[in-house]
């Protein structure tokens, strides 16, 4: 097992990315400690686990209450960043409330669980290792998600420059950057835009895929890119950025 007697630590855990993830590590043998803002839905996520699987209600922008989780883990090795939201923005007749709040979680989150993690980890002297799950937006556009990317091209960078200010610790901190993918974060006022025409036509389309595996990804598939940086056997990776997205960035 490649997470044996880990003690792992997942953000928005409850549903998506987060969720698949920490079934995952489960399988892999870890211990696994999962955090959100809906008790709801980690309970779930925890019940389908099982006792290999904590849950505790919190805020990534919630520092105080972040910092008590992490001080009641036994250990923690291995940190998933996936908390996010994601709504449209118009760049001129939304408020700038709304940027600050997608900015608030997206990037000071972040943030938060990056300082807490390394701050923990530094002081047990074991190393580890921190993924953020950030998205293909963080280098592309696409209307309405201008603070939506601008949070995630921000979070690469502070990932690596932890990796270099951290390598001493032998604390690896590195990217996962999904495409389309099946998460409740798909849908947009109701409708699931993977779902939609416009996905269809424009990046699902057989006579000229955008996507050239011609299907959106499902949690499962990025949960196994976030295990491969959090495998101990991953061992000199550490600043880099893993784009899946099913070809979607590469064509033109």
């Amino acid at each position: 097992m490649m997470l044996k007697d880990k003690t792992c630590l997942i953000t928005g855990g409850g549903t998506g990315i987060g969720r698949a993830a920490a079934q995952r590590f489960a399988e892999e043998g870890a211990r696994v400690w999962i955090t959100g803002r809906q008790q709801k839905h980690l309970s779930e996520t925890a019940a389908a686990i099982g006792s290999a699987c904590t849950s505790r209600q919190g805020d990534v922008t919630d520092v105080e209450t972040l910092r008590s989780i992490v001080h009641e883990m036994p250990a923690l090795d291995v940190v998933v960043s996936n908390a996010a939201v994601s709504f449209p923005v118009d760049p001129l007749a939304d408020s700038p409330d709304k940027w600050r709040q997608m900015m608030e979680v997206n990037l000071w989150g972040t943030v938060n669980v990056c300082r807490l993690a390394g701050e923990r980890m530094i002081r047990q002297g074991t190393g580890g290792r921190i993924v953020i799950v950030s998205s293909i937006l963080a280098e592309l556009a696409e209307p309405g998600s201008a603070p939506y990317g601008m949070a995630k091209a921000a979070i690469n960078q502070l990932a690596r420059q932890l990796a270099v200010e951290w390598a001493a610790h032998r604390i690896l901190v590195n990217v996962v950057a999904p495409g389309f993918v099946h998460t409740p974060m798909s849908y947009v006022s109701g409708v699931n835009e993977l779902e939609s025409e416009w996905c269809k036509t424009f990046f699902l389309n057989p006579r000229r895929p955008r996507v050239p595996l011609l299907r959106p990804g499902e949690p499962n598939e990025i949960a196994e890119a976030i295990l491969f940086f959090a495998n101990p056997r991953n061992t000199y990776c550490t600043g880099s950025v893993l784009t899946v997205d099913g070809g979607l960035t590469v064509t033109f």
